[in-house]
């Protein structure tokens, strides 16, 4: 080839030609990527979520009286991290950390980094598989359908103590809904706080059975838990409670009603009692809720009973933000002790009664 010559193959690089291919290549490239992105966007979701509630709160006993700040009144503040993946098929990988903090002084509330709740699992049309430190049935029943749904203004909270709400080293299963029918059941080797029970393979195991059925007004679960608390020189018992807690709602009032009996057995154990929770909400208007409840906790083998009266008012500025104020009032007899949320600590016998205004928002 002379010298002077031109190759087909050199005339199609020339400048402009092969800058135009580039940048084609490189707009493909792009594209690939952000398709890509788009894909994996479709598949899996982190989200970022919780609540802030603080305020006032005036308590009174019959010997003490005190104003002090308030958080958590309606629910704790929570700090939460969720995700969820598409598996494809109808199949879903999701997990869930739930962080608990006083909104008064930023503390995480208990020891645990992820005190409410930290779980692991997997759904499908199967239903939904679930591992970690994970709500008791029975907490999830009391609370969620009680009038307030507070902790302040809620008669849940005087059978708190005679279980706990959280369940560590817990497995649960949830069916799919048939006929507005779906059942939970729940296990965990030991409730407390370590991961190998000790020193007995019985120490703090749990079992729990829930039954739940909604349709058209009608809202209600059963829940029965089997618990076998932690065994010491002195103290080696377990316990039994079963749980009915339902709702009808008539339209501008919902009617609440729940019963709960928990009964012990061993050495050292508790008082048996019996709980019996009336209520009503009313949705008076698109933001304005009012709710009332009243709460009979009697006891089995001794000389003793509290009783509970919540009121509550909720004004939501927005679909993320309420305020609110709420009453508790608490009677005391004979070994009967119960405080108000966050109260001053009662003895035997003793009034007790709160009032609170706050703010919660979420995000």
């Amino acid at each position: 080839m002379k010298p002077s010559a031109v190759s087909p193959f050199r005339s199609c690089l020339n400048r402009p030609r092969l800058k135009r291919a580039n940048r084609a290549l490189k707009l493909f490239a792009i594209s690939g990527l952000s398709m890509g992105a788009a894909a994996a966007s479709a598949q899996s979701s982190v989200t970022i979520s919780g609540a802030i509630d603080g305020g006032i709160a005036y308590m009174k006993t019959e010997r003490f009286s005190q104003l002090q700040t308030a958080s958590g009144s309606i629910a704790a503040s929570s700090l939460v991290f969720s995700g969820k993946e598409d598996l494809g098929g109808g199949y879903y990988a999701s997990f869930l950390l739930r962080s608990l903090f006083v909104t008064s002084t930023g503390a995480i509330s208990g020891s645990k980094l992820f005190g409410s709740e930290a779980k692991v699992g997997l759904e499908g049309p199967f239903g939904r598989v679930e591992a970690g430190r994970l709500f008791s049935p029975t907490h999830q029943t009391l609370v969620f359908k009680a009038p307030s749904q507070s902790n302040f203004a809620g008669a849940f909270n005087i059978a708190v103590g005679g279980y706990s709400p959280y369940w560590d080293n817990s497995v649960r299963y949830t069916s799919p809904v048939f006929g507005g029918v779906n059942f939970i059941a729940q296990h965990s080797t030991s409730i407390l706080d370590g991961e190998t029970p000790a020193p007995n393979d019985k120490n703090g195991v749990g079992t729990a059975l829930a039954i739940n059925f909604v349709k058209g007004p009608v809202d209600l679960s059963g829940v029965v838990e089997m618990v076998d608390t932690q065994r010491l020189p002195t103290v080696d018992y377990s316990v039994n409670r079963g749980t009915l807690m339902g709702t009808y709602d008539f339209g501008p009032v919902k009617a609440h009603a729940g019963y709960m009996s928990e009964k012990y057995a061993g050495r050292g154990q508790p008082l048996d009692f019996n709980l019996t929770i009336l209520g009503a909400s009313m949705p008076i208007s698109p933001v304005i809720k009012l709710s009332a409840e009243y709460g009979r906790k009697k006891f089995q083998n001794s000389a003793g009973k509290v009783d509970f009266i919540g009121l509550g008012a909720f004004y939501s500025l927005s679909k993320r933000t309420v305020v609110y104020s709420e009453i508790a009032d608490i009677r005391n007899k004979g070994v009967a002790r119960q405080s108000v949320y966050r109260g001053i600590p009662a003895v035997a016998g003793e009034k007790v009664s709160g009032y609170t205004v706050g703010i919660r928002h979420s995000f």
